[in-house]
C-alpha cells in the first residue's frame, strides 16, 4: 500500500492559501522522519527544531515578503556546509568539524525562503561507498530496505523518495546524484561544472566536482537552480527545439544492460517518438577511454587532497575509504598528466557532438537497485561508468525516473545537455516527463496524522 505525492510545480503556490501551511508540512515530514528514519538511515543530522522555527516565521510572513522557494523543505548532503551544525562528511574524522558559515548555495536557498531540516547521509567523502565501520550506517534504498539506494548521494535520493523533504542538494563526481535518483525513483540535475560556488563544499576531486538538485519534479529541480545560480534565465518548454540524440546499437550494446534498465530505456525512447520528438543515433567516444581518463584524474585528486592525512590518521577513515585513497597515490605524475590531457581532448569531442542537438539519451544506470551488503568495495572501477561521460565533459545532465520493475526497484534515463544548458535541458524535461508520467508515491504506507494536501 502506497500514498500517492504529487510532483507538484512548487511549494510557494501549492501552499499559499491556508493559515500555518509551512509549520504544517514540516511536521508531517518531521513526522516521517520520526516512523522511517532509524530503517532507512537518511540524515546523519536532523534540525528539527531549527526546521519547526524556520517554518513559524516564514508562515508569519506577508505573502509579498515571501521567496520563491517559500517553505520548501530540503535537505543537505553532508559534505556542505550548513552554519553551526558539524560537516561530518560521514567520517569519524569530522564529527567535530563545526561549520562557522554555511556554503553560498545553503545562504541562497535560505534567502530564496527554504527551510533546511537535516544534513543528509552520505558515502565517506562522497567517495567511500556503502559501509559499516563508519560512524552512520549505510543509508537504505525506501523501497526495499535491503537494497542500495545509489551513492554517494544517498541519503539525498533516500530523504527525498521517502518524504522526508521536498528536495536535496547532492553533490556529483562520478554520477553521484544521477545514481540514487535512479535507484530511488526521483529527478536528479548534476549541473554544469561552477555553475554554483562551490565554496563551503568538501572538494573530493575539483576537476570533476559539481553540485545540483534533486526532487520529485523538474519543476523544483528548476526552482531550486534559479535560486543556487542567480543569472538562471528559464525557458519555455515549447521554445526548444527538442532533438535528441541516442548512442549507436553498438556502444549501447557495450553498457551491458540488464532487461530491466533497457526496457526502461526503450520505453522513453518510444514515448518520445510518439510525443513528436526527433532522435537520431550518434556515434560516440569509446566509453573505456572516457572512464579509463576521468577515474585516474579523479583517484590522483583524491589521493592529493586526502592521502597525507589518512595516513597520518589511519584508524578515523573507513576502510572502503582509506583503501581507495592509497590506490590514488600510485599512480605517477606522467600518467595523471595524460589522463588530464585525454580527459580535456574527450571534453571537447563530446562537446563537438552535442551541437546543434538538445540533448543525448543514456540509460539510467546499466542496472537497478543491488542488495546493499553485496556492493563491490570497488563498484565505480568494476564496470565502464556510464555516468561519469558528463563530469568528463562538465555537462548539466538530468536523471528521470521512468518506471519501476516487477519488484517496485526504480528504474530510470538521463538526459546530457552542452555545458551550460541547464535552462534548455529542464525545459525539455519538463516536456519529457508528462510523457513520462511516472507515479510518484511514498514507498510506505502512511497514517492519517501524516496525510498531505495538495504539493505537501
Amino acid at each position: 500500500m502506497t500514498e500517492r505525492i504529487r510532483a507538484a510545480s512548487g511549494p510557494s503556490s501549492d501552499m499559499a492559501g491556508f493559515a500555518g501551511s509551512v509549520s504544517r508540512t514540516v511536521d508531517i515530514m518531521l513526522g516521517r522522519v520520526e516512523q522511517h528514519e532509524d530503517r532507512l538511515s537518511a540524515f546523519t543530522h536532523v534540525m528539527a527544531d531549527e526546521a519547526r522555527e524556520r517554518a513559524a516565521a516564514l508562515d508569519a510572513l506577508d505573502e509579498s515578503d515571501r521567496g520563491p522557494l517559500h517553505g520548501m523543505v530540503i535537505s543537505i548532503k553532508d559534505i556542505i556546509d550548513v552554519e553551526g551544525v558539524a560537516t561530518t562528511c560521514g567520517s569519524r574524522s569530522r564529527l567535530d568539524h563545526m561549520a562557522t558559515r554555511s556554503a553560498t548555495l545553503v545562504e541562497r536557498l535560505r534567502e530564496a525562503g527554504a527551510i533546511i531540516i537535516g544534513k543528509a547521509n552520505c558515502h565517506e567523502f562522497a567517495f567511500g561507498g556503502p559501509a559499516f565501520d563508519l560512524p552512520f550506517p549505510p543509508a537504505r534504498n525506501p523501497w526495499d530496505d535491503e537494497l542500495f539506494p545509489g551513492g554517494s548521494s544517498s541519503g539525498s535520493g533516500v530523504s527525498v523518495a521517502a518524504g522526508f523533504c521536498h528536495a536535496s542538494i547532492g553533490t556529483d563526481t562520478a554520477g553521484s546524484i544521477r545514481l540514487p535518483s535512479s535507484h530511488c525513483g526521483i529527478v536528479g540535475l548534476k549541473m554544469s561544472t561552477d555553475a554554483v560556488p562551490l565554496d563551503g563544499v568538501c572538494p573530493l576531486s575539483p576537476s570533476l566536482d559539481s553540485v545540483g538538485p534533486m526532487a520529485l519534479s523538474v519543476a523544483h529541480c528548476e526552482m531550486i537552480c534559479q535560486a543556487m545560480a542567480q543569472d538562471f534565465a528559464s525557458v519555455e518548454p515549447d521554445e526548444v527545439p527538442a532533438r535528441i540524440l541516442v548512442p549507436e546499437a553498438r556502444w549501447l550494446a557495450g553498457l551491458e544492460c540488464s532487461a530491466e534498465s533497457l526496457r526502461a530505456y526503450e520505453r522513453a525512447c518510444g514515448l518520445f517518438r510518439a510525443g513528436g520528438i526527433g532522435i537520431a543515433p550518434t556515434a560516440l567516444p569509446s566509453l573505456r577511454a572516457i572512464h579509463a581518463a576521468s577515474s585516474v584524474v579523479m583517484m590522483r585528486e583524491v589521493a592529493e587532497g586526502f592521502a597525507a592525512e589518512v595516513r597520518r590518521d589511519y584508524l578515523k577513515f573507513g576502510e572502503v575509504f582509506r583503501n581507495r585513497v592509497l590506490l590514488g597515490e600510485r599512480i605517477p605524475d606522467a600518467l595523471f598528466r595524460l589522463a588530464e590531457s585525454q580527459r580535456a581532448r574527450l571534453a571537447e569531442e563530446i562537446d563537438h557532438i552535442l551541437l546543434g542537438a538538445t540533448a543525448l539519451l543514456l540509460p539510467g544506470y546499466p542496472v537497478g537497485p543491488t542488495p546493499l551488503t553485496t556492493v563491490d568495495k570497488f563498484y565505480f572501477l568494476q564496470r565502464e561508468n556510464l555516468n561519469v561521460i558528463a563530469n568528463c565533459a562538465g555537462t548539466p545532465t538530468l536523471s528521470l525516473p521512468v518506471l519501476r520493475d516487477e519488484a517496485s526497484r526504480p528504474l530510470g534515463i538521463q538526459l546530457m545537455g552542452r555545458r551550460g544548458s541547464e535552462p534548455q535541458l529542464l525545459a525539455l524535461g519538463k516536456r519529457l516527463e508528462t510523457l513520462l508520467a511516472y507515479p510518484h508515491q511514498l514507498p510506505f504506507a502512511q497514517g492519517r496524522d501524516y496525510q498531505t494536501r495538495k504539493g505537501e
